[in-house]
C-alpha cells in the first residue's frame, strides 16, 4: 500500500515537535508493521529538509515529495487572497454573500497558485490513502483521507487564535471531516467528547487508535539517584542557569497549557523557605508577556528557565535530572511530555483532567493526578516524591511497564487497519458486479 502522509502546513511538520513526533513515531511503526508498504511525506518546499533524517531510516521506502517553491507573484496574490477571506470571515461568514465573496476568492487562490496546485494533485494521486496529523487543512484530494484529530483546542480556548481564525479553521476541519469516511483519534476521551460531542460524528466512523511512548527519547539514567532528593551533577551538564532541584514542564506556552499553575505553585515553595526550587519550560516560542509578568510579580525571574526549544537528546537529559516532570494541562487528548519523562526514570505528575486519568490508569495510584486549578495540591505530592524518590521512581516503573509493552508497530497496525478500511470502502466496484 501507498501511505501519504501529509506534512505541510506552511512550514513542514518536524520530527522534534509536537504532532512531527507522531508521524516520525508513526513512520518507523509503519516500516516494521508492514514489510510492503511504502510511505509518501508531503512537505512544505521551504524546509523540507526536516525530513531528511526519515528519509535515511529507509531508503526506497520513504520519500519527501513537494512541489516548486512558488515566485513572489504567486505568493502576494495567495497571502492577498488568503487575508480578504479572513476578513470577509470575520464580518459574518454565514452571509449567503459572504460565502459568495468567500468562494470567489477561494477561486483567485487557487488560480494564482495553479502550479503548485496541479502539482500537489500529482503528488496526492500517487499515494493510495492520505492520513491527515492536523485537521486544519485547505487542500481537496482526490484520494481517501483519514483525518487525525489529536484535539480540538481552539474550540474550547478559542482566546488562542483570533476569532476569524477560529473561524476559518471551523471551516476547514468540517470540509475535511465530511469528505472522510473514517475520522480517528489516540484517545476515548477525544471521541466522546471532541469528534462525537462537539463535531457531532456517528460513532461509526470515528476510530481510536492509542499511542506508544515516543522511540527517540532514550530511557535509563546517566546518574545515581539518591533516596533523598534529586541526584547531585556536574554544572556543566545542564543549560546555563538550570541547576537541582527543579520541575520540568516541556509544552508551547498556550493558556490551555496551564503553565501558570507552576508559577504559582514555585511561589508557594519559596514562601514556605524553600528556595532552593527551579521551574523550568521549554516550548518553540519565548514565554508570553502574562507570565512574564506573573514570573517578576512574584520574584521569581531566577527561578523560572525558559529554555525555548531544545534538541530531543537535550531534552532527554532534563527528564533525567528534573527532580520532577509535573503536567498541569487543562485539556490535552494525551501526553508524550509523561511518556517520556516516564522512560526517562523522572517521575511524573498528570493533571486530574479525563483524557490523562485515562491514559495512565494502568500506574495506579503510582502515578499522582494533581488539580490543574489548585497549585497548593502540587506541594504534598511533592514531598510524597521526596520522602523516598527512588521507591516512587520504582512504583511508577512497575506500572508504566504495561505502557511501554505495546509498541509502535502496535499503534501502526491500527492505522494500517483504518487505512485499508478506508482504501477498500472508495476502491471502485468490479465490472459487471451487482449493484447493491
Amino acid at each position: 500500500m501507498r501511505i501519504g502522509i501529509w506534512c505541510d502546513y506552511g512550514f513542514t511538520l518536524e520530527p522534534s515537535e509536537g504532532i512531527g513526533v507522531f508521524v516520525d513515531n508513526l513512520v518507523g511503526g509503519l516500516l516494521v508493521a508492514d514489510p510492503t508498504c511504502h510511505v509518501t511525506l508531503k512537505a512544505n518546499p521551504r524546509d523540507a529538509h526536516v525530513l531528511d533524517a526519515a528519509v535515511a531510516r529507509a531508503p526506497g521506502r520513504i520519500a519527501v515529495v513537494t512541489e516548486p517553491y512558488p515566485g513572489r507573484w504567486t505568493r502576494t496574490q495567495v497571502k492577498v487572497a488568503r487575508k480578504i477571506r479572513r476578513y470577509v470571515g470575520h464580518q459574518g461568514p454565514d452571509r449567503p454573500l459572504a460565502r459568495r465573496v468567500d468562494r470567489l476568492l477561494a477561486d483567485w487562490q487557487r488560480h494564482a497558485d495553479r502550479v503548485g496546485e496541479a502539482a500537489r494533485q500529482r503528488i496526492i494521486v500517487g499515494c493510495d490513502v492520505w492520513l491527515l496529523p492536523y485537521v486544519g487543512l485547505d487542500q481537496s484530494f482526490d484520494r481517501p483521507t483519514v483525518p487525525v484529530i489529536h484535539d480540538l483546542v481552539s474550540y474550547h480556548f478559542p482566546g488562542i487564535m483570533s476569532p476569524a481564525q477560529v473561524r476559518e479553521f471551523k471551516v476547514r476541519v468540517d470540509r475535511q471531516v465530511a469528505r472522510a469516511r473514517v475520522v480517528a483519534c489516540m484517545s476515548e476521551f477525544i471521541r466522546r467528547h471532541d469528534l462525537v460531542g462537539t463535531l457531532g460524528l456517528p460513532l461509526e466512523r470515528t476510530r481510536v487508535i492509542p499511542p506508544a511512548v515516543p522511540a527517540d527519547i532514550l530511557g535509563g539514567t546517566d546518574h545515581a539517584a539518591g533516596d533523598d532528593g534529586p541526584p547531585g551533577i556536574a554544572a556543566a551538564a545542564l543549560p546555563d542557569g538550570v541547576r537541582p532541584p527543579f520541575l520540568l514542564y516541556p509544552a508551547r506556552f498556550k493558556t490551555y497549557k496551564n503553565h501558570a499553575f507552576l508559577v504559582d505553585a514555585l511561589a508557594l515553595l519559596h514562601r514556605r523557605g524553600e528556595r532552593e526550587w527551579q521551574v523550568v519550560f521549554t516550548g518553540i516560542r519565548s514565554c508570553p508577556r502574562d507570565l512574564a509578568r506573573q514570573i517578576d510579580r512574584l520574584g521569581l525571574a531566577d527561578h523560572v528557565r525558559v529554555l525555548r526549544k531544545v534538541s530531543r537528546d537535550d531534552l532527554g537529559h532534563l527528564y533525567r535530572h528534573a527532580f520532577a516532570t509535573v503536567v498541569p494541562s487543562l485539556y490535552e487528548q494525551g501526553s508524550f511530555p509523561l511518556l517520556e519523562a516516564l522512560t526517562c526514570g523522572c517521575p511524573a505528575v498528570a493533571s486530574r483532567i479525563p483524557s490523562l486519568v485515562e491514559q495512565f490508569a494502568p500506574l495506579g495510584e503510582a502515578m499522582p493526578f494533581v488539580d490543574p486549578a489548585d497549585p497548593a495540591a502540587l506541594l504534598p505530592i511533592l514531598a510524597r516524591i521526596g520522602a523516598d524518590r527512588s521507591a516512587f521512581i520504582a512504583a511508577q516503573a512497575a506500572g508504566f511497564r504495561g505502557i511501554q509493552a505495546s509498541t509502535w508497530a502496535d499503534a501502526a497496525a491500527g492505522w494500517l487497519a483504518v487505512l485499508r478500511e478506508v482504501t477498500e470502502a472508495e476502491q471502485p466496484a468490479p465490472r459487471g458486479a451487482a449493484a447493491a
